[in-house]
């Protein structure tokens, strides 16, 4: 598939890859892929290329983004700012260099993991110039406050905030995306069963709250598969990720 490589701002981790479909004879939804990676500069935005490219094959544009992590210039003013500025890209920069026209009225999410916690983030950011039609979770870190709370987010989060959860637990919960709800964005969140990085019931609780604030969500619990699941096209956390994103309406839970 075309790949165009595309600065949204001026630090050398503000760039993303932009897949485009050929033989397209409209504008196509956009798809922004967030990596995960416990929001680290050990890894990097080709955790997400075969999903991009697989995006732009079935008929649709993908924007896999890098951003600002920890140990590249990043924490957590400047990793959710690059974020905002990425998605926000999709109407303003990416339309002029794109090979095929886009439809910047139907922009759609995914992340896994600590990608989906800024991915869930984003989409309940009412002031960014694009708002999306639709948000993909894929073992989504969802609840930090909780683990940070108690003990079991590693020094991953500590890193990402400066700050431990005793000393300012409130920047924890601002970037909670279970304490944000509701965001007013369509939810899929799809968990594998196994999962020992981050267990089903961080997308469990979400999407219980979510629900209960008056947002639509659905949670896709995938029965013997784990955390990186996502990251092989062989698996059903794979597939229901492409359906969840491309099907008209994925919003039957899966329990």
């Amino acid at each position: 598939m075309p790949r165009t490589k595309i600065e949204y701002g001026p630090h050398p981790a503000q760039f993303g890859h932009l897949y485009t479909p050929t033989d397209v004879s409209g504008p196509v939804p956009v798809v922004m892929l967030i990596h995960g990676g416990y929001w680290s500069a050990d890894f990097h935005l080709n955790l997400a290329t075969t999903l991009a490219s697989e995006l732009a094959r079935r008929g649709v544009a993908a924007w896999n983004v890098e951003y600002r992590r920890v140990g590249a210039g990043g924490g957590w003013a400047e990793t959710s700012a690059d974020i905002e500025a990425a998605l926000a890209a999709t109407a303003s920069v990416l339309p002029s260099r794109s090979a095929v026209p886009l439809d910047t009225a139907d922009v759609r999410l995914v992340g896994h993991s600590a990608g989906a916690q800024l991915a869930a983030w984003v989409a309940g950011q009412p002031e960014c110039a694009v708002r999306p039609t639709r948000l993909v979770s894929q073992a989504g870190a969802l609840d930090l406050a909780s683990r940070a709370a108690a003990r079991t987010g590693g020094s991953a989060l500590e890193a990402l905030f400066g700050v431990s959860y005793a000393d300012d637990p409130q920047v924890y919960r601002q970037a909670s995306p279970l304490h944000r709800v509701p965001i007013g964005v369509p939810t899929v969140c799809i968990h594998g069963v196994e999962d020992t990085q981050v267990p089903v019931q961080a997308s469990r609780a979400y999407v219980d709250a979510a629900r209960l604030h008056g947002d639509r969500a659905v949670l896709w619990e995938i029965p013997g598969e784990g955390h990186n699941a996502f990251l092989d096209r062989t698996t059903r956390s794979w597939a229901a990720t492409l359906e969840a994103l491309l099907c008209d309406g994925p919003w039957g839970d899966r329990r």
